[in-house]
């Protein structure tokens, strides 16, 4: 598979777009989680946010595994869903390019 060939500036904005997936995101649904667990219950019982969640999840591994197939020593299919179960998905798509 050929390599993909990545200038300073793509990979300046992948950082940033990796941080702000860390950072507000992430950061938004980690406070809710810890300080208004009861917005979790309600999301998860609600069909329509359940189904985006069920689909995020099946993207995350299917990315995953395109990874593996594709041979990608950084980061492996393990550490693509580490990353985007700690980190969510808009940080762990730029950070594994």
């Amino acid at each position: 598979m050929k390599s993909v060939s990545i200038t300073t500036l793509e990979t300046k904005v992948l950082a940033a777009l990796a941080i702000f997936g860390a950072s507000i995101p992430n950061g938004v649904f980690c406070y809710n989680f810890i300080f208004a667990p009861e917005v979790t219950k309600v999301a998860l019982s609600n069909p329509i946010s359940l189904v985006f969640i069920t689909e995020a999840f099946f993207l995350m591994f299917l990315v995953a595994w395109l990874l593996r197939k594709a041979s990608s020593a950084r980061p492996t299919g393990k550490a693509f869903i580490i990353m985007s179960i700690l980190g969510g998905m808009v940080f762990s798509v730029p950070a594994t390019v």
